[in-house]
């Protein structure tokens, strides 16, 4: 006798991947695979999920960043935000 393998309710299998159902019923139109039994239902089996996500799988493609010097010493100045702001408006700066 064949193995009975455990069929995915949407609700399960959107659990399994913690996503919505209709976020499952997208990746279904876009390849996911699943089972159609006769009355029309649509059920998941647990290793399609797997596979389809191990298919997803992408490495990371950016080079990694140079540490940082240690330094604590900023480069950056303060801003007085209202004298821009007067020298725009040609109005004097608060005082």
């Amino acid at each position: 006798m064949p193995e009975r393998v455990p069929l995915l309710t949407p609700d399960e299998a959107a659990a399994e991947l913690k996503i919505s159902t209709k976020t499952l019923r997208r990746l279904r139109d876009r390849g996911l695979r699943y089972v159609m039994l006769t009355s029309g239902t649509i059920r998941y089996r647990a290793d399609d999920l797997a596979e389809f996500v191990s298919g997803k799988v992408q490495e990371c493609r950016s080079e990694p960043r140079p540490a940082a010097s240690g330094s604590t010493t900023s480069r950056s100045r303060v801003v007085d935000f209202s004298e821009a702001a007067a020298r725009k408006t040609s109005r004097k700066p608060r005082q």
